[in-house]
């Protein structure tokens, strides 16, 4: 009788033990655009930058009070030539927020880097000698973010679109 009452209470003990999944962290990113600038390059092209951030929320559905939390993150973007016949290039922006603690259901927030991007165009009835591409556009491509505990134990994660862990490999 003892054995099955110990049995029982370590069973009961052990599935109160708290212990963080995957989806105990919500991450939402929210695009956000900080400043464009339209200018001709030359003669007969023109180019448009702009410059983005993206603004994340952070909520934590733990039952408990969450200590040294970091937030890494990718954002995959390509980057366009204009005039060229080559495809455009792949370049990852990453950074880290640390948080010292996450309140249940207190979302924190902050801004990643700043990434730069760019369209081109050339104008009506002119055409590169290469045969190379008359408009360029750069954009993103996929978002990575990925939560970690004190220990470096990872406790949530943002993909979009899913496809970007299959593409893309994570970069620190």
């Amino acid at each position: 009788m003892k054995k099955i009452l110990l049995v029982t209470v370590v069973a009961l003990m052990s599935s109160l033990t708290v212990s963080l999944a995957l989806d105990d962290i919500q991450i939402l990113p929210t695009r956000k655009r900080l400043d464009e600038e339209k200018a001709r390059t030359s003669s007969n092209t023109s180019v448009q930058t702009k410059e983005i951030v993206y603004s994340v929320k952070v909520t934590s559905g733990a039952f408990k009070e969450l200590q040294n939390v970091t937030i890494k993150y990718n954002i995959f973007y390509e980057a366009a030539q204009l005039g060229s016949t080559a495809a455009p290039e792949v370049k990852t922006a990453t950074g880290i927020q640390k948080f010292p603690s996450l309140l249940t259901n207190k979302p924190v927030e902050f801004d990643t880097t700043t990434i730069q991007l760019s369209a081109g165009k050339l104008d009506p009835g002119w055409y590169f000698k290469g045969g190379g591409k008359s408009v360029s556009k750069d954009k993103v491509v996929g978002l990575w973010f990925k939560a970690f505990d004190a220990e470096g134990k990872q406790i949530g994660e943002y993909v979009n679109p899913a496809s970007v862990t299959q593409k893309r490999k994570w970069k620190e």
